[in-house]
């Protein structure tokens, strides 16, 4: 394929060449030097650059020195059509480029399962785009061999298993960045990764299983760890880590150590995934669907955040709205239903979030050290569900975080005498951003303890950097009430107090009842 030439072409102008047609006729594209063209091409699958040497004498050689290859038969949820006996056409793609040219940025697909197993020789026979993950693992030692700086491996929709590099050793002196979904690293590819690729700076792993005990790298700026298996106690060792996004781990929290550049990290905790006894009914309980939307054509920069929203928009106000819109407003009735919200005693069913982790201390896996771990960060992120057990637990050592900026926070941080959120502001004692993020919970307690708790003595907290407090809610809850009397009880001035209200449609007709609770508070 990658030979065929057309046999006779039109004649075609340069960019600076008129004699042959007027100025609009001219191939102005083909004029472009190789650099422009390969970014071009970088949009493209390898297949589709392949073509491209049948367009003029110009483009005959320019896909052999393309720096990106991308084998994606799938992308953001759709089938990119590769050509028939795909693994034959990749093998001679990477066989028959230029030998000098660099393969910066590979991206690929794990192999297909088909009914759950891997096959390694005999494809099936109505599968013409078929290849196996022994051809995974060449193609990703070809990219290594020829100096890439990034590999993409991402899970297809038909793979049932974790891709797990059984004949690839990531052993690189110019691999740069790292993303990969659904795929087992082993003890043995997380110490390569460690200790094998100096140059290695961003990682970047999604719905992973970790069987190893260690990521140490020097090297590493960035680590992101989301929805990942951890199978046994693993540390995570990075002096020169920058960035550090931990979301939902199964089976056990890492063990953070040696993190003393970190500059901005996000915790994401759920401690009904990390509690003893947890243990999937499948081995792969998370990985039920493909999260192709999300497959980006570049790295880990490019994803959704995870991000609390610490921007200003139309459904932020100021708190001084909600207390005069709470005095006027009145109780009215509500409509009858199964699903009503917690502030009108009614019973919201299935659409209860954030609820309540009861677990006992010693019954939760891993997470130690994660405070210390990130006392040094500028911009933090701590969130998790009311209850949450390993944060809390840090707290009772809790370290100053002198250079902290922007703090974030989840519900786990809202207790009846407000213990973990105050420890935190009195140990950030240069803190200027603080955003909150209330959810519901199904505790009917909650309310009475935190009313009873309005009047603890030793709540108090210095903040004379603070610039802004936003809370983002759920319309006009009474927690929100209780946390402005705190901070302004503090000295936090009301008009630097925002509220972020979201509605969800269950408790549109709610929505009085819940100003009538606030009003009856007398805040």
């Amino acid at each position: 394929m990658l030979d065929e030439t057309p046999a006779k072409k039109p004649k075609v102008c340069s960019a600076g060449d008129t004699s042959g047609g007027d100025a609009a006729s001219a191939d102005r594209l083909s004029a472009l030097p190789d650099e422009v063209l390969h970014h071009v091409m970088s949009f493209l699958r390898a297949w589709e650059v392949a073509r491209t040497c049948v367009l003029s004498r110009r483009w005959r050689h320019v896909w052999a020195s393309a720096p990106c290859v991308d084998l994606r038969v799938w992308r953001l949820g759709r089938h990119c059509a590769p050509p028939d006996r795909f693994a034959k056409f990749a093998y001679r793609f990477l066989l028959q480029r230029e030998a000098s040219a660099p393969v910066d940025t590979l991206r690929l697909l794990s192999s297909p399962g088909y009914g759950g197993h891997r096959y390694r020789q005999s494809p099936p026979s109505d599968e013409p785009e078929y290849y196996s993950s022994d051809d995974v693992d060449a193609w990703i030692r070809a990219a290594i061999k020829r100096r890439a700086r990034v590999i993409q491996l991402t899970a297809h929709p038909k793979d049932e298993t974790y891709s797990g590099f059984w004949h690839a050793n990531i052993v690189s002196c110019h691999l740069k960045v790292l993303v990969l979904s659904e795929s087992l690293l082993s003890d043995r590819t997380l110490r390569q990764l460690s200790s094998r690729c100096p140059s290695l700076e961003v990682l970047d792993l999604k719905k992973c299983s970790l069987k190893g005990s260690e990521i140490s790298s020097a090297s590493l700026r960035s680590l992101t760890i989301v929805e990942c298996s951890v199978m046994q106690d693993l540390t995570i060792a990075s002096p020169n880590l920058l960035s550090l996004r931990c979301f939902k781990p199964y089976h056990r929290a890492p063990l953070f150590q040696n993190m003393g550049s970190i500059t901005t990290a996000t915790i994401m905790l759920d401690d009904s995934f990390l509690h003893v006894g947890y243990e999937n009914d499948n081995e792969f309980i998370h990985k039920t669907a493909h999260d192709e939307g999300s497959d980006s054509d570049c790295s880990v920069e490019n994803d959704p955040p995870y991000s609390s929203d610490s921007c200003s928009d139309a459904s932020t106000c100021e708190f001084v709205e909600i207390l005069t819109d709470s005095e006027d407003e009145q109780c009215d009735d509500h409509g009858q239903g199964p699903d009503h919200c917690k502030h009108c005693k009614c019973n919201h069913g299935p659409y209860c979030y954030g609820r309540r982790n009861r677990f006992d201390v010693d019954k939760i896996l891993g997470g130690h050290n994660v405070l210390h771990s990130l006392s040094n960060a500028t911009n933090l992120e701590l969130l998790a569900g009311a209850g949450e057990v390993i944060l809390n637990r840090e707290l009772k050592t809790c370290p100053v975080f002198g250079n902290l900026k922007t703090l974030s926070l989840g519900e786990w941080c809202i207790t009846a005498d407000f213990y973990p959120l105050i420890s935190l502001l009195q140990h950030s004692p240069n803190l200027e951003r603080l955003f909150i993020e209330l959810k519901l919970y199904d505790d009917d307690d909650t309310e009475e303890e935190m009313e009873d708790s309005t009047k603890l003595v030793g709540r108090s907290f210095a903040c004379t950097h603070l610039k802004i407090v936003k809370i983002k809610c759920l319309e006009y809850e009474y927690k929100v009430h209780l946390l402005a009397d705190l901070f302004t009880d503090n000295g936090v001035p009301v008009e630097k107090i925002f509220v972020r209200r979201q509605s969800i449609w269950w408790m549109d007709s709610c929505i009085p009842n819940i100003l009538h609770q606030a009003t009856t508070l007398n805040l």
